[in-house]
């Protein structure tokens, strides 16, 4: 996608396969003239089980592991029902916290 036609940063999901029901992902987006990269992403392995659901490969389950290159590795879970039904879980820590207030 480009800015200009979504109003958004560009972004790029990359995975592979590791082993039978593992795979190993990376997800990029640019932030201004930076490229950060976010250690678990919930929406974007959503969207990969959208993706085989269009390439007709349902009922499974496979392990997304991510994160570990920004020393924060994470572990989803994706099942793909027979029906098409897509699931994400996986377990959170909390890394920051804040109070909002009006001033």
């Amino acid at each position: 996608e480009h800015l200009a036609m979504t109003g958004r940063p560009p972004h790029a999901y990359l995975w592979c396969w590791t082993g039978t029901g593992t795979i190993e992902a990376r997800m990029f987006a640019a932030a201004g003239a930076a490229l950060e990269e976010d250690p678990a992403t919930g929406s974007a392995c959503s969207s990969l089980g959208g993706w085989f659901v269009g390439q007709q490969r349902t009922g499974f389950e496979v392990v997304v592991s991510q994160g570990a290159q920004t020393g924060r590795p994470s572990r989803l879970v994706l099942t793909v029902d027979t029906d098409g039904s897509i699931h994400v879980a996986g377990r959170v820590a909390d890394v920051g916290s804040g109070v909002v207030s009006r001033g």
